[in-house]
């Protein structure tokens, strides 16, 4: 019986100790990868970048014990580019969308802060995100302007969140319709996407598994731009995603 305990206790210290390599490995990984990374802007994408930061967030979903459960996959065509609209109430948000639609090459427009993060900020630059800055209408409508450009040279798709900040009691924050002049000026579909579930996960971690909804509620085709302005299409997909939260929390 004694044998067999000892048995079990070195498989256990061999297993912990495999998953601490690989641990290890990724994160060693991801500073070299950050180290190649040297200019401070890139016009064009890279495969081998955008796929490792997929890769990044899908190895950052599994550690934080997150089950996803998405809806209206089939519902996007990755044929086109376009810009993807959601609430958002979790750093996670993204991630979940660039892992699931990892076929899109999926850019946000994402807070300056955010590209002083050590080796990711270095990877969002490298796979075109851009910062934009608050409360500066000028720089703003640049940033608008060059997604507007990756968009039309089929570089890559654009992800916003159009409250513009992470909401941090659930509710969903009125939508800024500046960042809808992306979609409006490249001609390009609107994919609004619905999350639920993504607050709880630094809740959870390490004890608990987080389930996670990932809705995508609609394609908004570019047509809608014919009779629409962008405050109208703000309010319609603000709504669309309220009434999604409002149907799942009954």
């Amino acid at each position: 019986m004694i044998k067999v305990l000892l048995i079990v206790l070195q498989i256990l210290v061999c297993i912990i100790a495999l998953d601490i390599l690989l641990h290890l490995l990724f994160w060693l990984c991801a500073l070299i990868t950050s180290l190649t990374i040297t200019k401070e802007e890139y016009t064009k994408p890279s495969k081998f970048y955008t796929k490792f930061l997929v890769f990044s967030y899908k190895y950052l979903i599994h550690v934080a014990r997150v089950k996803v459960h998405v809806t209206g996959y089939e519902k996007v065509d990755f044929d086109k580019k376009f810009m993807l609209v959601s609430n958002h109430r979790s750093k996670f948000d993204n991630f979940i969308h660039c892992a699931f639609l990892d076929k899109a090459n999926l850019a946000y427009i994402s807070k300056p802060e955010n590209f002083k993060i050590p080796m990711a900020g270095k990877l969002m630059k490298r796979c075109l995100y851009l910062p934009i800055q608050r409360g500066n209408p000028r720089e703003g409508l640049k940033t608008i302007l060059k997604a507007v450009d990756y968009i039309k040279n089929d570089l890559t798709c654009i992800g916003v969140f159009p409250e513009g900040t992470r909401s941090k009691d659930g509710n969903l924050l009125e939508f800024k319709p500046g960042c809808f002049k992306i979609s409006e000026k490249s001609a390009s579909p609107i994919v609004v996407c619905c999350m639920q579930g993504t607050e709880n996960i630094s809740k959870n971690w390490p004890w608990k598994k987080t389930d996670v909804s990932f809705d995508i509620l609609e394609v908004i085709e570019p047509s809608v731009w014919q009779d629409k302005k962008t405050v109208d299409v703000a309010l319609y997909t603000h709504d669309l995603i309220l009434n999604n939260i409002n149907k799942e929390q009954k």
